[in-house]
């Protein structure tokens, strides 16, 4: 998700070798969901980060990358300990 439309996504997913799930525009209200979750910056952009969310909406795990992607594989070890 960011705060980029849905028309940005759509030129911005090819360039990832194309993607079987859709991105999430969080555009208006710009950054709405980003400034809930403490993620937007003063400069009108999101952080970079990652959520994972259980099954009844609890936060159970937040990391915000500096730089970079996330490492799935990690991902995936917090996914199993939960």
């Amino acid at each position: 998700m960011s705060v980029d439309s849905i028309y940005c996504h759509k030129v911005y997913a090819p360039s990832l070798g194309g993607l079987w799930y859709p991105l999430l525009a969080d555009f208006h209200p710009k950054g709405g969901v980003a400034d809930q979750y403490g993620i937007m910056t003063d400069n009108g952009i999101n952080k970079r980060a990652c959520f994972i969310i259980d099954k009844n909406g609890v936060v159970r795990h937040t990391e915000i990358y500096e730089r970079g992607i996330p490492d799935t594989d990690q991902l995936l070890e917090k996914l199993k300990g939960l």
